[in-house]
């Protein structure tokens, strides 16, 4: 036992919970969102009351800060879908470009995508139902979708190609619709969330009353269900005053252990650049991929629509750093396995897009690039402006920063782990 638990009571009531900070972390960064975007007074950033969907009129930039790691090639819609009154119909309208809108339960289960792979040319309406509604609940004309939770986060991608491109993008973006019944009354979990106070117990009070209004799937329930083998039961009201001292102090300091366990899974222990992860957004019981997953780039799409592969070391296995200049060759000359378009973004520390001079946070095939006598494709990471095209320069804060390589529609070659990204090569 060490010293810091001071008594077998605190130990156990420890070790039994910081899984359940690690599993419950996610469904409390839903819900943290949600209250930001549906319960606040403020517009912008696609906030909205639930049933109603917001549209983000430009691309996202490092102003842009209510959840992290926002991909800046697309415009962005947005939606809390409250299904305990009824369905709620989501419209969709004719394409003229890629979209999609994702499907996320409380829990960051990217449970479906509509988009251009399964959404008829012509658009659709679509009924999302709560869980044990009968199909015949939906309205006519209407596919129905059954929704594992009642609360559901809808989040709209709109490709777009700049600011020429905004009108033609916001025009397909206006399509996008919903019509249900007003909430007048949030859920428990979000009406009575707390902070401000002791950190640790607010995690637990909060995550009390969100298991009670959201009670976890079978390969989700283990690691609350430990609690309760140690005598620790989260009550729906979240009040924790029945709790021991010693269990208490057992609460906070499982929270710092699973908080810093989750913090240190968001970077790769290999240190190698460029790690994806197929399993995103269809999780199952990988505790510890969803909770890193939600604090480094919530809302990921599932493999099927995207793939994200992430850089937070050069190629000799040092972290990435504004005040360095790196190099990412492609041989190919980007001829990368994506269907539909592949974009690399820049992100600082705090996990946001990072500010710069140019406005500039990714590059991609759609960027006006560049390439080498040879064919080859060099894109410049750096602070300063290298003596290279400024077309391929991805400007970094002269602080740490990482990156993130999208590719939408991926290639069976990537999915199969048949296609080798270059590293991130330091060159000075």
């Amino acid at each position: 036992m060490s010293k810091t638990e001071a008594s077998p009571q605190t130990g156990w009531a420890k070790q039994a919970s910081v899984p359940a900070v690690v599993a419950g972390y996610p469904l409390l960064e839903v819900l943290r969102t949600c209250r930001m975007q549906a319960l606040s007074p403020e517009e912008g950033y696609g906030r909205a009351p639930f049933n109603v969907m917001a549209h983000s009129a430009r691309q996202w930039t490092d102003a842009d800060r209510d959840f992290v790691t926002p991909a800046n090639d697309l415009l962005y819609s947005n939606a809390w879908v409250d299904l305990r009154a009824g369905p709620v119909v989501l419209e969709i309208p004719a394409a003229t470009r890629y979209f999609v809108v994702e499907c996320l339960d409380v829990y960051t289960n990217n449970f479906l995508n509509l988009g251009t792979r399964n959404v008829p040319p012509e658009g659709g309406r679509f009924a999302l139902l709560a869980p044990g509604t009968d199909e015949t609940q939906a309205p006519a004309g209407t596919r129905p979708v059954h929704c594992p939770t009642p609360l559901v986060w809808l989040l709209g991608r709109v490709l777009v190609d700049g600011p020429h491109d905004l009108e033609a993008a916001r025009a397909m973006q206006a399509g996008f619709d919903l019509k249900g019944p007003s909430i007048a009354w949030p859920m428990a979990s979000l009406a009575g969330w707390q902070e401000g106070g002791d950190p640790a117990l607010d995690f637990f009070s909060n995550l009390a009353r969100a298991l009670a209004d959201f009670p976890p799937p079978a390969d989700l329930r283990a690691p609350f269900e430990l609690m309760a083998s140690a005598h620790i039961r989260l009550p729906a009201s979240g009040s924790l005053t029945r709790l021991r001292p010693s269990s208490l102090e057992g609460l906070r300091q499982a929270h710092a252990e699973g908080m810093a366990l989750i913090e240190g899974h968001t970077r790769s222990a290999s240190k190698l650049a460029w790690r994806y992860s197929t399993r995103l957004g269809r999780f199952g019981d990988d505790y510890m991929l969803r909770a890193a997953t939600a604090m480094k780039g919530i809302a990921a799409l599932s493999a099927d629509e995207a793939v994200y592969a992430l850089a937070d070391y050069d190629h000799q296995g040092e972290p990435l750093h504004g005040g360095r200049v790196y190099q990412i060759r492609f041989d190919d000359g980007g001829d990368l396995p994506a269907d539909m378009f592949w974009s690399i973004t820049l992100y600082g520390e705090d996990r946001f897009l990072a500010g710069n001079t140019l406005g500039r946070h990714a590059l991609g095939n759609r960027s006006p690039l560049q390439r080498e006598a040879d064919g080859a494709l060099v894109l410049e990471v750096s602070h300063r402006a290298p003596p290279g095209p400024a077309s391929n320069w991805l400007p970094a804060p002269d602080a740490p920063f990482y990156l993130i390589l999208r590719l939408y529609h991926p290639q069976t070659r990537l999915l199969q782990g048949e296609y080798r990204f270059p590293g991130v090569e330091r060159i000075a």
